[in-house]
């Protein structure tokens, strides 16, 4: 009898060893997802108390990559199934320290690391550590050590992650089985944003503060909220149409915030109306996550484009292909400008703002994407990014676009708004070469009328294309954004930059800056034969155009850039001038090429 109890025990301890097997999850096999990389997070809780920047120093990360959580950190990284492995893993530097072992080492990544005895550790050697992660379609996974008293359950329901998804994508048999120290892998973690909370400084700080300071810190940080709250209402205001359910915004300065004000039960009515009023058809809020994963976690392989307030990269959000602009949050003035007047504003001609996003310290701003980028890129680098130089006549229908974005916000809103940086690099051109004129971040109103004007505390903009009486006087009008536009129309006509060490190709010496406003009006300056110097100044690349056109374009560039700005034309008066040269040039290209310049 003793001996068959001793074979049911056998048999119970080789069944709980099988099932303890079947369900740690040490890794996540390659052939899980059709995915070779993806963006993914790692729930680090470390051993002891560590700050931001330690965390970020130990993991090779910068600071915009973690979150606090209330247990630890939440590291953002890429995910990959590297040649010579058969597990999705993260690569990480890291130099062995004289009592490290691989036990001690993991430990110190959260258990994460994969653990390698037969390789020798010699102290100050840098060693790369594979990090255990896990891709799941193109959803977000996070890497996730269970502790002492989990259940896949309370898991799930923390990380706002599905039950049965989970339980597939770890293999495991019996969800009653997980253990303590086991790895596992929680996909699409919608609870994400409950579990970040804003950094803590150190309790010694704490201690040194004296409640005086803190009183004035409080204050300045009430009326700071207030301000900031304020400006948000009155910029969402005016784009409410339809309520929908808002998103939670992931960056820890809007938890702060949020936080700040549920402890003061005498602000809860004005933020909760606050926040309603940021309700909108017209604009969606992205969670942080779902732009994370659009951008592979913002890959250099998808930046497409960098400007004077940060990066714009190619994503896909929802099924859609968009451009997302990543700026900093200290550029929250021109975040707030581009939501204000793009919610304001709908035309073919303007860029589409599709939503928005905050997280990790920054802000982002998602955008129809235009198949054909800019239009700088063009005129100035296309061989460099294998595009076919731009005939005539499209270029004439570019110019027409333009100007007829230009108009609208000159003439056709109200308030009247002035671009203030209307240049190559702000005219995007969609699948079908129609253009789009982008970037609202440095926009002016005009509460009057367009002609009034108003006064520019700063000179904002690009030199080259910067009219001289906003240089000069600081005067910002309409009249701001022709000059700009003649620019644009010269640049068209040549192929030059705006600015360039030299704008004539012909000559050799680079001692000094030229504008192409002067290489064009030295051209035009020959009343007599206008058209012979012209000529010389043509884009090389335009092979084929309409003598007459061209004449007409130039002359019209002309006038955008006189230096009365009281004499130059209006953007109806381009409007027309354009259209006319257009179909011109329309009738000209169906006939034979008799009128030709090479």
């Amino acid at each position: 009898m003793c001996f068959e109890d001793l074979g049911n025990f056998e048999k119970l301890v080789g069944f709980i060893v099988l099932t303890w097997l079947s369900c740690s999850s040490h890794s996540l096999p390659c052939n899980v997802s059709l995915a070779e990389s993806c963006p993914a997070s790692l729930y680090y809780v470390p051993r002891t108390r560590k700050s931001l920047e330690e965390t970020a120093a130990l993991f090779h990360v910068n600071l915009n990559a973690i979150n606090r959580t209330t247990e630890g950190f939440l590291i953002a990284i890429n995910c990959s199934c590297l040649a010579g492995h058969d597990e999705f893993t993260w690569h990480v530097e890291y130099e062995v320290q004289p009592e490290d072992t691989w036990d001690v080492i993991s430990s110190k990544f959260g258990s994460f690391v994969v653990e390698y005895p037969e390789r020798k550790l010699i102290p100050s050697q840098i060693v790369t550590l594979d990090t255990l992660c896990g891709c799941s379609g193109s959803a977000d996974t996070v890497t996730y050590k269970v502790t002492k008293g989990d259940t896949l359950y309370t898991i799930c329901s923390r990380f706002g992650a599905d039950l049965n998804k989970t339980v597939k994508l770890n293999r495991i048999e019996n969800a009653e089985f997980i253990h303590n120290g086991d790895v596992i892998f929680i996909p699409e973690p919608e609870g994400l944003p409950n579990l970040i909370v804003l950094d803590n400084k150190d309790s010694s700080t704490k201690k040194a503060s004296k409640s005086r300071i803190n009183a004035v810190v409080g204050a300045i940080s009430a009326a700071f909220a207030i301000i900031l709250l304020t400006v948000i209402f009155v910029s969402w205001k005016n784009c409410k149409k339809k309520g929908s359910q808002v998103p939670i915004f992931y960056s820890r300065k809007m938890d702060h915030l949020h936080s700040y004000f549920d402890s003061r039960t005498f602000l809860t009515k004005s933020v909760e109306s606050i926040v309603s009023s940021f309700n909108s058809s017209k604009a969606i809020l992205f969670p942080y996550h779902e732009v994370r994963v659009a951008t592979s976690n913002f890959s250099m392989s998808l930046k497409i484009g960098q400007g004077s307030y940060g990066s714009v990269y190619l994503g896909k959000l929802r099924g859609t292909d968009v451009a997302i602009k990543q700026m900093k949050n200290t550029k929250s003035k021109e975040f707030l400008s581009e939501i204000n007047i793009l919610c304001k504003v709908q035309h073919s001609n303007l860029i589409e703002l599709i939503g928005y996003a905050a997280g990790g310290d920054s802000l982002y701003l998602v955008y129809e994407f235009a198949q054909n980028g800019a239009l700088s890129d063009h005129l100035h680098v296309s061989s460099d990014r294998g595009y076919k130089p731009l005939d005539w006549t499209m270029r004439v229908q570019i110019a027409l676009d333009a100007a007829k974005g230009l108009e609208y916000i000159h003439k056709h809103t109200k308030p009247y708004y002035v671009h203030r940086d209307v240049k190559t690099s702000n005219i995007l051109l969609d699948s079908n070469f129609r253009a789009k004129i982008a970037d609202f971040g440095l926009v002016k109103l005009l509460e009057h009328s367009p002609e009034v004007g108003a006064a520019a505390s700063r000179i904002v903009g690009t030199f080259g294309y910067l009219s001289p009486e906003y240089v000069r006087d600081g005067r910002v009008t309409t009249k701001t954004d022709v000059y700009a536009f003649g620019v644009v129309l010269m640049e068209l006509l040549t192929g030059q930059q705006a600015l360039s060490r030299d704008a004539n190709p012909g000559n050799n010496n680079y001692s000094e800056h030229r504008t192409v406003v002067d290489y064009m009006l030295s051209a035009l300056n020959d009343t007599q034969k206008p058209m012979i110097e012209l000529a010389k100044c043509i884009d090389p690349n335009l092979t084929h155009y309409h003598k007459d056109s061209v004449l007409e374009m130039a002359l019209l560039s002309k006038d955008c850039v006189g230096d009365n700005w009281n004499q130059r034309p209006d953007m109806s008066e381009v409007v027309f001038r354009l259209s006319h040269i257009f179909v011109s040039s329309e009738e000209w290209e169906k006939q034979p090429c008799t009128q030709t310049e090479s």
